[in-house]
């Protein structure tokens, strides 16, 4: 599975200590939650778990299918129980007997103030936590108040009911609670339809409902310790597992906040559950001891107070861990592990580095020093969906004497779901864009020309017509993680790049006609950070709009002033700074012309020896820092000559800039 490169210590280490019983005890686990933007490989990372996991009592759900996006916990711990209580070769069958009884209360056809009455037994016997079989006396009691069961839309009623409800027991309890039961029948008859459509049946106001859900929970996790304790302790040697997959949804923030609740109700008593869940969203839950991505420095929050159960190892706020992180943070220690993460763990995924790319690029048998798979991380920032689907359509074609045709990558004919070819571009745009409202999407490319989203705070600027407002958008981005921090002061946020990249493809194909084309917005916001006196990017937007020659000016000032005075390092040093901001800029040249020429066209001869070493420079760089404008490196010759050109006779600082030319080597 190639979108797995990176995160190795997820799928082994971690997977392994969840798994854990030491001494055959539960230990108090975190949810550990993988958390990145769509496409981040998430779901395949939960598939790699749950391939580990497959002799192990699991259940997987996916909440984004199966209509349950809004699928309540009582709901969802039915279907739960069924797949982990299927039978295992070395754990056997787990039994939900207080499960069951949950739902046959649920299923009874008493009044509002009847259920709550029933209950509040239920919830006095969970309390007990003893085997179930001694409290048969409560049982009975909760079972005489619903007033049994009848059948409701073809439901099986009691009979199937009271079949789940005895389950957990052993032949001769169970023979002795049907004794206690003298209304209940002794046939017995299919309960699956029961048992998935009697949840439903819950009705009442909020809070009633709310109770209704930790009282399921309760009975969950008590039917889950009851399973590995007694003599069955010692074969159930692994926990069981659950895989929540695009646990962003309503449905399954509410699950989780119901699960970690309940498990706060009984902080002493830990359950021998691992739960793995993903999401491509921030949920608020998390605020309280954890930071987004997007988080200022940790010595902003230092003040922010924690529940005194929430463990995060020492560490104030932190951001979503990295996997190349997880193997220290749960490495064997003195500190007991409940001390240490409790009751959230989170992992940002998605960022693979260079050498991941190599690997993944390998499995389509492109050499590891070809030049494909640099390009590849240059183009998605290491994006693992975006990795895949480049290489996808590229790596049959793909000649490394060729290597200039990758400048049209984005524009290889692929074929679709639907079986019709369309251009790659066009598939990764509606696959990227798809939560956004198309005002949004309208908004995002063109906010997408600025070095930083700082632009959608300046509606005036770019028209942006989000209906909630300037920052509305701005949050979005960063709930729905596709916000990086750049460090500096202040911290700068930018979209992340491989968004980005397809973002400024869209803003090159509005037409010269359209309000907010190309043109339009590079020259309105060149203008701003002008008024404003930031004067870098103001000429990084004027490189957009291919005006060279105020690039060029502005960064040949150091060189004109060292004429009377030293180049020294720190002059250097900024010089170089702002020469990398500038040339970032992006551009909408023709991909399908030779590099060398662009630069010969746009770069020219001047009357200065200064402007024209300078100018090339400029134009070379700005075009082989995008990674779709010189993928064969053909310029690296010129810019290794421009810099060292340059730093002839400039003093001390003329270190750097040879320092620099040696990159291109």
């Amino acid at each position: 599975m190639p979108l797995l490169a990176g995160v190795g210590a997820v799928t082994g280490r971690l997977t392994e200590e969840l798994l854990a019983r030491p001494d055959g005890r539960s230990r108090a686990l975190p949810v550990v939650v993988a958390v990145g933007a769509r496409g981040t490989g998430k779901t395949a990372l939960l598939t790699a778990v749950a391939t580990r996991c497959e002799d192990v009592p699991h259940a997987q759900v996916d909440f984004e299918r199966h209509d349950w996006e809004n699928i309540q916990p009582r709901e969802l711990l039915g279907h739960l129980a069924f797949d982990l209580g299927r039978h295992w070769r070395q754990f056997g069958r787990l039994a939900f007997p207080r499960l069951w009884l949950c739902m046959l209360v649920l299923g009874a056809p008493v009044d509002l103030n009847d259920r709550r009455a029933a209950l509040r037994k239920v919830r006095e016997l969970l309390a007990k936590n003893q085997p179930l079989e001694r409290n048969r006396e409560a049982i009975v009691d909760v079972v005489r108040l619903a007033g049994g069961v009848a059948p409701v839309d073809g439901l099986p009623g009691l009979t199937a009911a009271t079949d789940l409800l005895l389950r957990g027991l052993s032949w001769y309890d169970r023979r002795r609670l049907l004794g206690k039961i003298k209304a209940l029948p002794a046939a017995t008859g299919d309960h699956s339809d029961f048992l998935l459509g009697i949840a439903k049946q819950a009705n009442g106001d909020e809070e009633d409902r709310a109770t209704v859900d930790a009282t399921f929970c309760d009975a969950f996790l008590a039917d889950l310790r009851r399973a590995y304790s007694g003599v069955n302790r010692s074969r159930r040697t692994l926990n069981s597992v659950l895989l929540l997959d695009n646990a962003h949804t309503p449905g399954g923030r509410t699950f989780l906040r119901a699960l970690t609740e309940a498990r706060h109700r009984c902080p002493d008593e830990p359950d021998p559950l691992a739960v793995v869940a993903t999401s491509r969203s921030w949920n608020p839950d998390w605020n309280e001891s954890w930071s987004l991505p997007t988080a200022p420095p940790a010595d902003a929050v230092e003040s922010r107070r924690r529940p005194t159960a929430h463990r995060t190892n020492g560490l104030v706020a932190p951001t979503p861990r990295h996997p190349s992180e997880v193997d220290t943070d749960w490495a064997p220690g003195a500190e007991p592990l409940e001390q240490r993460w409790n009751p959230w763990y989170l992992v940002e995924v998605g960022a693979l580095g260079r050498d991941d790319v190599v690997d993944i690029a390998a499995g389509s048998d492109i050499h590891p020093a070809s030049r494909l798979p640099g390009f590849l991380h240059r183009l998605t920032d290491g994006h693992p969906g975006a990795v895949a689907d480049v290489l996808d359509a590229v790596a049959h074609t793909y000649d490394s004497r060729r290597a200039g045709a990758l400048r049209s990558a984005l524009h290889t004919p692929v074929t679709g779901p639907d079986g019709g070819e369309s251009l790659l571009l066009n598939g990764i745009r509606e696959y990227l864009l798809q939560d956004f409202t198309p005002p949004s999407r309208e908004d995002l490319i063109t906010a997408s020309a600025a070095l930083d989203v700082e632009m959608l705070f300046h509606k005036e600027i770019l028209e942006l017509r989000h209906p909630a407002g300037e920052g509305a958008l701005f949050k979005e981005l960063g709930d729905r993680l596709w916000l990086c921090a750049e460090p500096g002061e202040p911290v700068r946020y930018v979209l992340h790049p491989w968004l980005r990249r397809v973002l400024v493809q869209e803003l090159a194909a509005r037409g010269e006609d359209h309000s907010l084309s190309w043109v339009r917005v590079h020259t309105r916001c060149r203008d701003f950070y002008d008024k404003n006196g930031r004067t870098v990017a103001a000429r990084y937007h004027d490189l957009a709009l291919e005006n060279v020659a105020g690039a060029v000016e502005y960064l040949g000032k150091p060189f004109l002033h060292a004429r009377h005075a030293e180049f020294d390092l720190d002059t250097a040093r900024a010089w170089l700074a702002e020469l990398d901001v500038i040339t970032s800029a992006p551009n909408r040249l023709d991909k399908t012309a030779d590099p060398y020429q662009q630069v010969e066209s746009l770069a020219g001869q001047r009357d200065d020896e200064l402007e024209t070493s300078l100018a090339w420079l400029v134009v070379a760089l700005w075009i082989a820092r995008d990674p779709l404008g010189d993928p064969g490196r053909t310029l690296d010759s010129t810019i290794e000559a421009g810099f060292h050109q340059l730093a002839q006779g400039r003093g001390r600082g003329s270190i750097l800039v040879h320092e620099r030319a040696e990159r291109y080597r």
